[in-house]
């Protein structure tokens, strides 16, 4: 912008219509330079400065959306402990019931065991005495028949 009015103004005054030398072009050339030099470089600053802003207000916002869901990350993780811990203590009062139960049905299954094997026990117990005693009968009865015919044998 600079450059462009110093030019302008160079054009429109008279002096300027007038011959120029090498020495002032040389002259016209390290000003214009100077000035291009200048412009650049605050150009260059303007730039650096807008970019360090923005880079700012991104990381600012970066930082904001990494809280917002470091917050909500916690908030799950503490809901999702929650619950594990409830579920853990609902296996736990599972677990103890299963528990009651497998002892209830192995007091059963003994009771039934016990209530089947008890009275084959019992019959088993009195056939083998009937079975003894039939055998006894059956010797007493062969020593009875021995002995009417040794008793017959002899009164004949």
């Amino acid at each position: 912008m600079k450059t462009v009015t110093i030019l302008s103004l160079l054009l429109l005054t008279s002096a300027a219509f007038g011959e120029l030398t090498k020495e002032d072009l040389h002259d016209l050339k390290e000003d214009l330079h100077k000035v291009i030099k200048e412009e650049n470089a605050a150009s260059e600053k303007r730039m650096k400065e807008y970019i360090d802003l923005k880079i700012e207000t991104v990381n600012a916002r970066i930082d904001a959306v990494d809280q917002k869901l470091t917050a909500r990350i916690d908030g799950v993780e503490k809901s999702l402990n929650a619950r594990i811990d409830a579920t853990n203590t609902r296996i736990d009062a599972l677990d103890k019931r299963m528990d009651s139960m497998w002892r209830l049905m192995m007091g059963l299954f003994g009771l039934v065991a016990a209530t089947i094997a008890i009275p084959q026990i019992i019959i088993a117990y009195r056939d083998r005495g009937r079975k003894e005693m039939e055998r006894s009968q059956k010797e007493m009865q062969l020593q009875i028949d021995q002995l009417r015919k040794e008793l017959e044998a002899m009164q004949q």
